[in-house]
């Protein structure tokens, strides 16, 4: 009966028996607004709230609580629980459709709340702290499953002189066409970050160093072809060097296999720029060195 009015109104349903089993499918899956009873068979609605709460980082869950409609006190502790709303048993649907569609809103505030503190405002990569808190979860994973895992650092060629010769407008451009590179030529699951300035990080799960060094020699070509027309005539074409590092046996954490990329990305500048280069250094296909 719940899911049919719940479709009815256009939501898409997924429906649990256990509040472990929500609290696993939450983790999986991503979901706005969780519906969930005050009893449940293994915990209670407010130790499930607490347990989602506590999950949920900086992504926003809506939850309401199912509460029969003898329960007259205990309000304060619902909220104080994580519940942002409490309906009662029988559900009114014209009055559950309203604070679903109230829900909704709230959702997409905090939504776009979530992508301006996580986010590079002029790029629409991710931030520095998102970047490397995502780059954290893909190297736990990494070493977990015994996955391999790549990091690429990027940083624009001569974008000192960009600026002073044509303008911060056109340097602002310059960074937006450089991630938007990354994105065209990049895999959706690679994750893209601006860490300051005209330097910028890519994390590549799933991929050995001679895969993400191929990926890295499309990016620095697309970047070296991408034109930007002047407002005074004209195009800049931009370059840009690139460093790669990867995961190994003795890292404990992301930040130790970003250290070898910035190091390679530095011998990269210091060779000519416009080039890419791996830290520790090691021997690759010929066909892939130009």
């Amino acid at each position: 009966m719940m899911v049919y009015e719940l479709n009815k109104l256009g939501y898409a349903t997924s429906v649990v028996e256990t509040g472990a089993a929500a609290i696993e499918a939450v983790a999986s899956e991503r979901f706005d607004v969780v519906m969930a009873d005050i009893r449940l068979d293994d915990m209670t609605g407010l130790e499930l709230c607490w347990h989602l709460r506590t999950a949920q980082g900086l992504r926003h869950l809506y939850l309401i609580l199912m509460i029969p409609g003898s329960m007259t006190d205990q309000f304060h502790e619902l909220v104080e629980a994580g519940a942002d709303e409490f309906l009662r048993k029988p559900l009114d649907w014209k009055w559950t459709a309203a604070r679903l569609l109230a829900a909704s809103r709230v959702v997409a505030m905090q939504r776009d709340l979530e992508r301006l503190a996580t986010t590079d405002a002029l790029t629409g990569a991710l931030n520095r702290r998102r970047f490397l808190e995502r780059g954290a979860e893909e190297f736990t994973r990494s070493r977990r499953y015994d996955r391999p895992l790549s990091v690429v650092m990027l940083d624009i060629d001569h974008f000192k002189r960009v600026n002073d010769t044509h303008g911060h407008a056109t340097g602002d451009e310059a960074i937006r066409a450089t991630v938007r590179a990354c994105k065209e030529t990049l895999r959706a699951c690679d994750i893209i970050g601006r860490l300051g300035g005209e330097e910028f990080a890519v994390v590549m799960a799933e991929t050995p160093p001679v895969n993400a060094f191929a990926a890295a020699q499309r990016l620095r070509q697309k970047i070296a072809a991408t034109a930007i027309p002047l407002e005074s005539g004209g195009e800049l074409h931009l370059t840009v060097s690139l460093g790669l590092g990867w995961l190994n046996a003795s890292d404990t954490g992301i930040e130790p296999i970003l250290a070898r990329a910035d190091t390679a990305l530095y011998r990269a500048k210091n060779a000519g720029r416009n080039r890419v280069d791996v830290e520790p250094q090691i021997g690759l296909p010929k066909s892939l060195a130009g």
